[in-house]
């Protein structure tokens, strides 16, 4: 890995403690793995593994406030939870309709704070007719034969066109608070949006009592908590034409740090702009922040244009190391003091870095068996769970050693993030995976559908409830099967891109039109 501006400290990568302690005790580098020798080795290296994973979240009661949980980690404790779904399915504890989501109101996930829920959309609605569309976005797949200088002048027409088609659209923004326990609206504020690119994605920050978002158009926003009102705005510096961020807020010290291209560091209290990162070098932007905290030593970390990750000094705005990671949209994780990136490529991959208060963090490891332009890894209990290409793997975090990896069975999973909570990994694309998150292999607990009541379901259960065995027998059968399978499996799943938020046992998945919560403890599960 290329790094720059600093020269790193000598430091001994983590995972070669084990190998050096095993060395000097028993005369051999290599770890046993049987016997009271290997215990002991593998005991050491679950200490060490432990103290890499801190800060840690022990209470069962913790909220998920922000993107990426509690310590933007993607891991919370949690009561024992439900390891089987009944043949009936789970009925949800609640369901919030009429709240849009992917090309009609964003990508944007929930979070959970006090009892409460928020999410934030930004929709469109057709006023006028547009007319026709003569430049359709081009997935790469779709690219093939064109040069760069021509899918160059292509994007400008279709850019230009739907600039203009924007017009007979009305633009909203909704930031939305509901009851965990019973799903009921405490509050919505609704304000005219602006037309971007793609819609406005964004998940909001809760701390101290604010609610931070930001919206279409360079706006950032901060409302009370309990009322919803708008307590500050503030508008980003920078050219817009039709820009869209994904980014989500991180706070630390009273500091709010957004991704708006730059980094930008606002005062939590008024939105008063502190400081910027470079305009020019890090456009654009769609990672979130994160912050490594040692001592009075406070460093704001984030992904950026070219593939680099760069760490600025959050007292003020110093750029302190820059590093080539090869990252695309995913956000950076602080485990302790072991900084992680997940590159957009195989080459890249799973990388993990000594950070240092002096110098440029340096390289300790890095896995290649995944790679995903947009999903962040997740860390718990020492280890870390990243998915990508199909593929779901578990490392180790004090050396990068694979514990186990799986393929998995569906179709093209991309930047959706997978969550631990307790002792269960879960991904939702086209419905919900469930791992055991302590297992030494790659242990499925349940692969459930999301139905068209909103039921978690098994495939094999819902198959059977639909009848599919016998529909895929009858004339035409594969295509009305196919027909039944995407409205009853597929489109009434969660919504692609976002990522399920957890606190009280309850899990919160965002779908394509609408919020559903389920009550995942074991017990209350259990007699459903």
């Amino acid at each position: 890995m290329e790094t720059r501006l600093g020269r790193c400290n000598s430091v001994r990568p983590a995972g070669q403690f084990s190998k050096i302690l095993c060395a000097r005790i028993f005369g051999t580098s290599r770890s046993p793995h049987h016997g009271a020798i290997g215990f002991l080795i593998m005991l050491t290296r679950v200490v060490l593994a432990g103290c890499l994973a801190l800060p840690a979240v022990f209470s069962a009661h913790a909220d998920w406030p922000q993107w990426r949980g509690p310590n933007r980690l993607g891991a919370i404790e949690s009561d024992e939870l439900v390891a089987s779904l009944p043949r009936d399915g789970l009925e949800p504890e609640w369901r919030f309709d009429g709240l849009p989501g992917g090309n009609s109101g964003g990508w944007g996930s929930p979070v959970i704070s006090d009892g409460k829920v928020f999410v934030y959309a930004h929709t469109k609605e057709k006023t006028a007719d547009p007319g026709e569309k003569k430049y359709p976005w081009l997935s790469p797949e779709n690219r093939t034969g064109m040069s760069d200088a021509e899918y160059e002048a292509y994007e400008e027409k279709r850019r230009a066109e739907d600039r203009r088609r924007a017009n007979a659209f009305q633009f909203e923004q909704r930031l939305v608070c509901l009851d965990l326990e019973t799903g009921e609206l405490a509050w919505e504020q609704k304000s005219s949006g602006d037309y971007t690119r793609f819609t406005q994605s964004g998940t909001p920050c809760v701390a101290e009592g604010k609610v931070l978002i930001l919206g279409s158009g360079r706006i950032a926003c901060c409302y009370d908590a309990t009322t919803g009102e708008l307590l500050w705005q503030q508008r980003l510096p920078g050219e817009f034409n039709d820009e869209f961020f994904a980014s989500s807020f991180a706070v630390h010290d009273r500091v709010a740090l957004i991704a708006c291209g730059p980094l930008f560091a606002l005062s939590l209290s008024d939105g008063e702009i502190l400081w910027n990162g470079q305009a020019e070098a890090d456009f654009p932007s769609h990672s979130s922040p994160a912050v490594w905290q040692h001592g009075q030593h406070s460093v704001a970390v984030c992904n950026t244009a070219g593939g680099r990750t760069v760490g600025y000094s959050l007292a003020d705005g110093r750029l302190l190391w820059e590093l080539k990671t090869g990252v695309e949209r995913s956000s950076p994780i602080v485990a302790g003091d072991i900084l992680l990136t997940y590159g957009g490529s195989r080459k890249n991959g799973l990388t993990a870095f000594q950070l240092n208060t002096d110098a440029a963090p340096k390289q300790l490891w890095q896995f290649r068996g995944a790679a995903d332009s947009g999903s962040t890894p997740v860390v718990s209990k020492g280890n870390v769970f990243v998915q990508g290409e199909k593929r779901l793997a578990k490392v180790a975090l004090d050396d990068g050693d694979r514990i186990w990896q799986t393929t998995l069975r569906i179709s093209t999973p991309k930047y959706t993030s997978p969550i631990v909570v307790g002792d269960q990994l879960l991904f939702a694309w086209e419905g919900v995976l469930a791992f055991a998150a302590d297992s030494k292999d790659d242990q499925k607990l349940y692969e459930a559908k999301i139905d068209s009541d909103g039921r978690l379901i098994t495939e094999t259960d819902l198959r059977e409830k639909l009848q599919m065995d016998a529909l895929e027998q009858e004339e035409d059968g594969r295509a009305k099967a196919e027909k039944v399978w995407q409205k009853n499996a597929i489109l009434s799943g969660p919504l692609r891109c976002s990522t399920p938020a957890f606190s009280r046992g309850r899990l919160v998945i965002r779908l394509n039109d609408a919020l559903v919560c389920y009550d995942l403890r074991k017990d209350d599960a259990e007699s459903n």
